[in-house]
């Protein structure tokens, strides 16, 4: 008699499940700029250092983005857990987040919080459960200041 083991799954490092991406896409607004990506397909432009998926190959350790000012709707990004080389230019990639994006930002993070500068302001937290294999925190910022809101909707 054969007894049935129970199966574990295995998922490769920096893939979101379809229903948790599924869940993050409803969050995006218009042209959407995916930071740290993974494997991701979410957003029209997908960066990360070295991804197969990604649309540009970047090393965000240089705090730069080449993007033009105001170029995407959304920057969604889901940062490392580790990563001592992006901490340390950590505020840079925060005012480039600012200059690129017209409407929204949205973090995905474990137990962290960033603020970002004016003139975005934290509009929504939600918490991710039973979608994910840890809880995580999604943070939503949209423009404040009113500037360019309704350009691509």
């Amino acid at each position: 008699m054969s007894r049935k083991q129970p199966v574990t799954m295995f998922r490769e490092a920096w893939l979101w499940s379809k229903k948790e991406e599924r869940l993050y896409a409803k969050l995006c607004i218009g042209k959407t700029l995916h930071l740290f990506s993974g494997r991701s397909m979410l957003g029209d432009v997908r960066v990360d250092i070295n991804s197969p998926t990604a649309t540009h190959k970047i090393d965000l350790s240089e705090g730069k983005l080449p993007f033009a000012d105001l170029e995407f709707d959304t920057v969604i990004a889901d940062p490392p857990w580790v990563g001592p080389q992006i901490w340390d230019k950590w505020e840079n990639l925060m005012k480039e987040i600012v200059r690129v994006t017209r409407k929204r930002v949205i973090f995905i993070l474990g137990n962290l919080i960033f603020l970002l500068p004016n003139p975005f302001k934290l509009t929504k937290i939600y918490v991710l459960k039973k979608i994910s294999p840890q809880v995580k925190l999604v943070y939503v910022w949209d423009r404040a200041d009113g500037i360019l809101v309704e350009a691509s909707e």
